[in-house]
Order: C-alpha cells, then sequence, then structure tokens
C-alpha cells in the first residue's frame, strides 16, 4: 500500500513537470519563430522602395498588401493543418509549418521585386501555421485550473519576439541592409524546428478512428454555436482594429522624427515597446482570468485597448507616441489568451487542433483586412485617423461579444 502511494506521488509529480516542461519547449518554439518574424517589421515599407516602389501611396498600398499576404492565405489552410493535427499528430504539424516559414524566409532575401516579394509571403502563409498547433499541444497537456496561465505564458513569447525582434531588426538593418536579415529568419525557423524534433511531446496518441471529427464537421460546430461564432467574429475585429496600423506605423514615425538617421532603430523601439508592455501583462491576465474569469478579463482588456488607441491620433513627437503605444500594449497583452482559452473552454480535447485553426482563421481574417485596410486608408486621408476608427472599433466590439460569448464552469470533454 505504501508503494502504491508514493508512486501516485511520483507519477502525479512527473506529470505536473511535464506539462510544465512541454509549456516551456512551446515557449521557445514560438519564441524563435515569432523573433524572426518580427525582425523584418520596421523596414518592410523601405525594403519595398527598395525594390523599385518610389510613390508614397503605392509604398504604402503595398505595404498592406505585402503584410497581410501571410494572413489571407492561412485563413484557409490554418482550419485544414489544425485537423490534420487531430488526425495525425500536431507535433508533426508544427515541424512542418516551422520548415515552411524558415524555406520562404529564405527565399525571400533574394526577391528582386514587389510581386515576387507578394508571392513568397503568400506562399509562407500557405505553408506555416505554428501558432494554432502550439496552441492546440499546450492546451492538451495543461490542467484546466491552469489554462488561462499557460495560455498566458505562450502569449509572452510571441510578444517576447515582438520586443526584441523590431528593436534588433531596425538596428540590423541600418547596419547590414535588409536582404540579410532574411537569412537570420529562415537560421530562426531552423533552430525552432530543431528544438520542437528534440524536446516538445504529445501528451496522448492521435484518434484515427471511423467517429473521428471532420473537418466540416468542425465548421459546422464553429457556426452553429453562438459562443464560437461570437469568439470567431470578435478575433476578426480585435485584429482588424489592431494590425490595421502595423504596416504603415514606420512611415507614422517618420513624421515624427526629424531626421532619417537613426529612422530604423527608432521605428523599430516604437514597435517594440508594444510587445514589451504585451510581455509584462500577459501573464498577469492569464492569471487574473484563473481567478476571476475569462471573459471578464476580456472585457477589461478590450476596454482598456479601445481608449488607449484614440490619444496616437494627436501625438507631435515620436516619444509622446513611445509612451501611448506601451500603454496600450498593457492592454493588448491580455485579448488573446482571454480568447485562446474560452475556444478551448467550449470545446472537446479530440476537436481542439481544429477548432482553434478555424478560430484563428478569424484572426487571420483580421490581420488581412486591417493592414490591407489600413494601408488604403492613409493612403487616401492619412494615417492619423486610423487611430480613432480603431479605437471605436474595439469598443464596439466589446458591447457586443460581450453579450454572446460563454465561459464554461468546468469542462472535461
Amino acid at each position: 500500500m505504501p508503494n502504491c502511494f508514493f508512486r501516485a506521488l511520483s507519477d502525479e509529480k512527473e506529470s505536473v513537470e511535464s506539462w510544465k516542461r512541454n509549456l516551456y519547449c512551446l515557449w521557445a518554439t514560438e519564441f524563435l519563430a515569432a523573433l524572426g518574424m518580427s525582425l523584418v517589421l520596421p523596414f518592410l515599407p523601405f525594403f519595398i522602395r527598395e525594390l523599385g516602389v518610389s510613390d508614397p501611396g503605392e509604398v504604402k498600398r503595398w505595404s498592406g498588401f505585402v503584410f497581410a499576404a501571410p494572413f489571407l492565405v492561412a485563413t484557409f489552410t490554418g482550419p485544414l493543418w489544425g485537423w490534420l493535427g487531430d488526425r495525425y499528430g500536431r507535433r508533426g504539424m508544427l515541424v512542418r509549418a516551422l520548415v515552411g516559414y524558415g524555406g520562404t524566409s529564405f527565399l525571400m532575401a533574394f526577391a528582386d521585386t514587389v510581386q515576387q516579394l507578394l508571392v513568397l509571403r503568400l506562399i509562407q502563409g500557405g505553408v506555416s501555421g505554428f501558432i494554432a498547433a502550439t496552441l492546440a499541444i499546450a492546451a492538451n497537456t495543461t490542467p484546466r485550473e491552469k489554462m488561462g496561465y499557460a495560455m498566458g505564458v505562450l502569449q509572452t513569447s510571441l510578444t517576447t519576439g515582438a520586443v526584441i525582434g523590431p528593436f534588433v531588426g531596425g538596428l540590423l538593418a541600418d547596419q547590414i541592409g535588409y536582404r540579410h536579415i532574411f537569412f537570420i529568419t529562415a537560421g530562426f525557423g531552423f533552430a525552432a524546428t530543431i528544438l520542437v524534433i528534440l524536446l516538445v511531446k504529445e501528451s496522448e496518441r492521435p484518434l484515427h478512428d471511423a467517429k473521428f471529427p471532420g473537418i466540416f464537421s468542425n465548421f459546422r460546430l464553429v457556426f452553429t454555436s453562438p459562443a464560437l461564432i461570437a469568439i470567431f467574429a470578435a478575433g476578426l475585429i480585435v485584429q482588424t482594429a489592431v494590425m490595421a496600423i502595423q504596416p504603415v506605423l514606420s512611415l507614422f514615425v517618420e513624421l515624427l522624427w526629424p531626421t532619417t538617421k537613426h529612422l530604423a532603430t527608432v521605428a523599430g523601439g516604437i514597435f517594440a515597446i508594444t510587445g514589451f508592455a504585451s510581455l509584462i501583462s500577459a501573464p498577469y491576465w492569464g492569471k487574473q482570468g484563473d481567478r476571476m474569469g475569462y471573459k471578464k478579463i476580456l472585457a477589461i482588456t478590450l476596454i482598456g485597448t479601445g481608449i488607449t488607441c484614440a490619444p496616437q491620433a494627436f501625438v507631435n513627437q515620436a516619444y509622446q507616441l513611445f509612451s501611448l503605444r506601451f500603454i496600450y500594449g498593457l492592454f493588448v497583452g491580455g485579448i488573446l489568451p482571454a480568447l485562446y482559452t474560452l475556444t478551448s473552454l467550449n470545446v472537446s480535447e479530440e476537436r481542439r487542433g481544429g477548432i482553434l485553426g478555424i478560430t484563428r482563421s478569424g484572426l487571420l481574417i483580421g490581420n488581412v483586412i486591417g493592414p490591407v485596410f489600413g494601408g488604403i486608408l492613409a493612403a487616401s486621408l492619412g494615417i492619423r485617423p486610423l487611430f480613432i476608427f480603431m479605437s471605436a472599433l474595439l469598443l464596439l466590439v466589446t458591447l457586443w461579444a460581450g453579450r454572446i460569448i460563454k465561459e464554461p464552469k468546468n469542462r472535461e470533454e
């Protein structure tokens, strides 16, 4: 009897250590990939100029299209990769995504025209999709009562990459030029692939029986469930608002910075500060979600993001924008962990990867609409009106989604 007791304690301890170890490995994987992706953000409009686009309006429009391209294709391929991961193994899908991301990044270094860059970004969106895979693995290996914490921790991997990447990317752009950075981005993708192969584990064998839910069954579930529809739509609208300013933010910094000297570095710092603030706040919001409820945290962070977005339209100095982007980022850091956790709690375990892939498509649609719309609006009306419009959009979605999204008290399916 004592031997059985101690063996049970040992197994429980090993299980706890296993989910934490997996979570930290997934964190490192997402960090490397996010770091590589964010290296190129501060100089993307400037690289488009280098590829031969000289008209200022065209630079803004192409920046929106190139920025949004991967998200456009991933909107359609993400649910497929998520479903295949549920059926045949999420770890394998994660490896595939990282290899595709690294390979396409490598090829971007050789782009000679903006059209070639656009095509490669489209391909990258089609073959990647590592975030949904890491979320599904983490959700299935983490205890229910720690779900918010785990999603918050994973979000910090993305935001840490967003903190370091733009700043380092800006520095490197000023020192070694734009093209060489794509080689560095590819290297991070391949390093993340090796990490997954060596260290990341799946808790259960994939299901292969005839009762396994099909991909169309997953779509039917999402779009017949009021809660999942609301999560899908809320994610779409939030990402539209958050991402609309991204492709032209460097150009806005250019208006505020009095000289071209160190411009890429300053732009990188302003990109990075939002990610740094999110890095600080995401674990906090995740823990508060575990304690107070994820729906309540979603409402608080959406309202805070909306309120802090509008004042950015009225800045006249780069340091003012820097300060406001920091406060803005403190609230942004809590939105996605809450949405991911609410999605996981509203579906059964064997569907989790597929449903996360579909609901994440809502985010990706926002990633497409936001930059394209932002680029077009900035080209026609100027950059400042974007902040006002997106602030109003965030506050409106808070009022709507809060009435429909449900939070299960206990879900063990």
